[in-house]
This record gives C-alpha cells, sequence and structure tokens, in this order.
C-alpha cells in the first residue's frame, strides 16, 4: 500500500482492524471507558464526512480519523477558519446514545516515510456541542449535550438523559488557545445501535475513484472481491450490512494487510492497516461507475477468479 514495504509472514487475521482492539495499559490522561460501546466506531459502522478543505489537507488531519478508535490520528481544523467548527457522521442505524468522550490527546506517530511527527499542530477543543437527528444528513438536529474538553486529555461526558440520533453533529465553539487552528484525535459516541452493520447499501459492486488509483469491489452475498492501483493488489473479504472487513495483497511489494471499509451515500469510509493491525491511512473513495460500464483490463481477473 502506498511506498510501504514488508516482507508477506504468516496468516492474516481479519478480527477489529482497529488500534483501540489491543489492550494498553491505563493512561491517566483518560477517561475511564463506560460499559456501552461505542458505536461511532468504524468497526461498527460508524462514518464521518470530509469538512470544507479537507481535499487539500493531508490525510493525517481528516476526519474519518476522529472514528478509528485511537489518537494516533485525528482532525485539524483549516488555519484561518472562524469558529464554530462543524463536524458531520453517521452511525450504522438509529443509536440510543449515554455519553460522549473527546479525545484531545496528542500520540508522536512514526510516519511511512520513517519521520516521526514530534509536537501536536493546532490548539484542542474546548467548548462544544454534540448535536442528533433521526430526520436526515440536514436535519433539523437538537443538542444532545454541551460542554468544555480538558487539553490534552480525554473527556468523558454524560447526556443529560438518553437520546436517539442516526446522524451526528459535532459543533466546535472555541479552543484552548482561542485562535487559529483547532485539533481532535477522537471522537467516541457510548450507546447501543438498533441494528449494527444496518444501513448499509443493496450492493457495493462498482468502481470507485480515490487518489492512488481505481478500486474495483464485486459482491456476491456477503463475498467481497476486489482488485486496486489498476490491478497492482487484489482484496478479498466479506460484508455485514455496510461494513466490510476486506484482505489486501500487494503483488508489487509482496505485502499482506486488511482493511475495513463501510459503504454509505455511495462512497467508501475506512482504513487499511499494516499486519500488525497499525493504521496504515484512511482508504476514502467515491463510486463512480458500475462494473458493466468500467473497463476492468488487469482486474477482471481479481473480481472474477475461475471457480
Amino acid at each position: 500500500m502506498r511506498s510501504w514495504k514488508a516482507a508477506t509472514a504468516g496468516a492474516l487475521l481479519l478480527a477489529g482492524c482497529s488500534n483501540a482492539s489491543v489492550d494498553k495499559p491505563a493512561d491517566p490522561a483518560s477517561a475511564a471507558a463506560p460499559e456501552d460501546s461505542n458505536i461511532l466506531h468504524i468497526s461498527w459502522g460508524g462514518i464521518a464526512e470530509a469538512d470544507q478543505g479537507e481535499a487539500k489537507r493531508h490525510w493525517s488531519t481528516w476526519t474519518i480519523n476522529l472514528v478509528d478508535g485511537g489518537p494516533e490520528y485525528g482532525w485539524l481544523s483549516e488555519k484561518d477558519i472562524a469558529f464554530p467548527h462543524t463536524l458531520n457522521f453517521e452511525l450504522a442505524g438509529t443509536g440510543k446514545i449515554r455519553s460522549v468522550a473527546l479525545d484531545n490527546r496528542f500520540q508522536p506517530v512514526v510516519r511511512e516515510d520513517g519521520s516521526m511527527s514530534q509536537t501536536a499542530e493546532g490548539s484542542p477543543v474546548r467548548r462544544f456541542a454534540l448535536l442528533g437527528s433521526n430526520a436526515g444528513p440536514d436535519g433539523p438536529y437538537e443538542t444532545l449535550v454541551t460542554g468544555e474538553a480538558k487539553a490534552d486529555a480525554q473527556t468523558l461526558i454524560k447526556l443529560p438523559k438518553e437520546s436517539s440520533a442516526r446522524w451526528l453533529r459535532l459543533r466546535i465553539d472555541s479552543n484552548w488557545k482561542g485562535s487559529g487552528p483547532t485539533r481532535l484525535s477522537d471522537l467516541a459516541v457510548y450507546g447501543e445501535l438498533d441494528q449494527r452493520g444496518a444501513a448499509g447499501e443493496a450492493d457495493v459492486s462498482g468502481v470507485y475513484t480515490h487518489e492512488y488509483g481505481p478500486i474495483a469491489l464485486r459482491q456476491s452475498g456477503h463475498e467481497i472481491w476486489g482488485c486496486y492501483n489498476d490491478g497492482l493488489g487484489t482484496l478479498r473479504g466479506t460484508a455485514f450490512g455496510r461494513i466490510m472487513r476486506l484482505a489486501w495483497f500487494s503483488k508489487e511489494e509482496g505485502s499482506i494487510g486488511s482493511a475495513t471499509l463501510v459503504a454509505a451515500n455511495g462512497k467508501l469510509y475506512g482504513f487499511w492497516y499494516r499486519p500488525e493491525d497499525k493504521m496504515g491511512s484512511p482508504w476514502n473513495a467515491t463510486k463512480e461507475k458500475s462494473l458493466a460500464d468500467a473497463d476492468l483490463g488487469s482486474c477482471r481477473a481479481a473480481l472474477y477468479p475461475p471457480a
């Protein structure tokens, strides 16, 4: 994937595909997690829509990073945008929401080119409001909770009352510096979904546009076959509602890994992972055409393997 290379080793385990799925020592700067599940996490089918101006920023600052379950990568606002900032999310189904956690911690990350992020850019979120809607992505929205997030820590806030919503909107009213770009490492929404993985696309088959080359997918029942980078890589996995668990193999690099993608709104949202289950980067894409309308070329064999 991209320029990263590694030797193929061992069997690939398609598990949670999440930084949060690995047991880690308790962090004194983080809030105690509630018993509820984080229903906004990518593995539950939660997605984050791109914010204004995101396309011109590096992927490590994209909104989708807020649903990966860890502080390694997060969101960063534009430098000159005025408050409030508005970020939009969608659950896989109607959620019963009881609490929300904002993570402002900064965690150094070794980038794909071997360099390391040493300092946090931007000021952490301070005052915020979480809004919800069951009508649609455009609302109307009602305020579920307001609060203040701690700087460089994780803040868990219980809603005044259990609330129902499928579409969520995070309104950021200020940061701790009072001006300039705002950062947030992770957003967790705790509660219950009426049906995990629900509200999926009827069929994800098609060709999707991506900055590193097209992604072609074919679905038959719960099974998925795929191809990316014009045949340089292949995909194989299963679909559960709108959630896809996939294994990828790069023939050019001789490397393997996994991916968790959510198909919704004619798009793919999600991440690819290295063999160590560490996130590589977001793998968002937009559907361009059906398989019948595409010249599949070298991808045809991967999409239609012999029986």
